[in-house]
């Protein structure tokens, strides 16, 4: 069974199209990047299978569950989580509250329970800062976990965020442009975190613009192009495609 599928996904904004009629399916443990210009629907296609926005048109299944429609908590209880293309963590917060945030959505005790301040509601909590440290031990942060977000390093506030995802304990993971703006080394550091998560067994789909990222890391590689799915395939078909080199790769990438 495909772990996430879409079926005849659109989205319109008014008369404007963003996305038009997108199958995807994608199997666990795959990684599968979705590439295309600017304004091409990508971020668009995440909203859709986060539950930050409906579809207009179509179906998205998640383990053979129809989750369309359905809002953002709801969603990644079922087991998505995301980061995004701007950063949006808690600046004054710590790196360690940050995550212990996206922990939350697996707690038990409800609402009385912290008014109260009850016994099982403290073990809870010593249970999610555990959880917490061993995500921010997981991205390499753990030394850093009392700092605030906001005086961390542009690379570790990336990493900062992907923890916060992990937190959630996800079955697929979305990355949009996890390396944008990083310098080379930072890239590769998280070219290793993101082949690190997936032996965790969690499935991997991000956006990306950096082609050496994209070729270098995925199994499959999906291109959009003024929201439609122009092609599909393994990167080095991708790499070779005359209509992608034309939407988007240019010339230089088809050697």
């Amino acid at each position: 069974m495909n772990l996430l599928e879409t079926v005849k996904c659109s989205k319109k904004f008014g008369g404007l199209a963003a996305l038009t009629n997108i199958d995807l399916q994608i199997s666990p443990g795959e990684i599968v990047s979705l590439i295309g210009p600017n304004g091409a629907g990508k971020t668009t296609f995440f909203n859709l299978l986060t539950g930050a926005s409906e579809p207009s048109e179509g179906k998205i299944f998640f383990s053979g569950e129809e989750i369309q429609g359905f809002p953002a908590h709801w969603i990644i209880a079922r087991g998505i989580a995301r980061t995004f293309q701007n950063i949006r963590l808690f600046p004054n917060m710590t790196a360690l509250e940050n995550v212990m945030v996206g922990r939350h959505c697996r707690t038990r005790n409800e609402v009385l329970a912290a008014i109260f301040r009850t016994k099982s509601f403290f073990n809870e909590e010593d249970q999610i800062e555990k959880s917490a440290k061993e995500m921010l031990s997981f991205v390499g942060l753990l030394s850093i976990g009392n700092e605030l977000a906001k005086n961390l390093p542009y690379g570790d506030q990336r990493k900062l965020e992907i923890a916060r995802a992990l937190a959630s304990e996800p079955r697929l993971l979305l990355l949009d442009e996890p390396t944008a703006g990083m310098n080379p080394k930072e890239s590769e550091e998280l070219i290793g975190l993101i082949q690190k998560i997936r032996k965790q067994g969690i499935t991997i789909l991000l956006i990306e613009h950096q082609m050496r990222v994209v070729m270098g890391i995925s199994d499959r590689v999906v291109v959009l192009d003024h929201g439609v799915k122009i092609a599909e395939g393994k990167p080095k078909e991708i790499q070779n495609n005359q209509a992608v080199i034309e939407a988007y790769l240019g010339a230089p990438h088809a050697a």
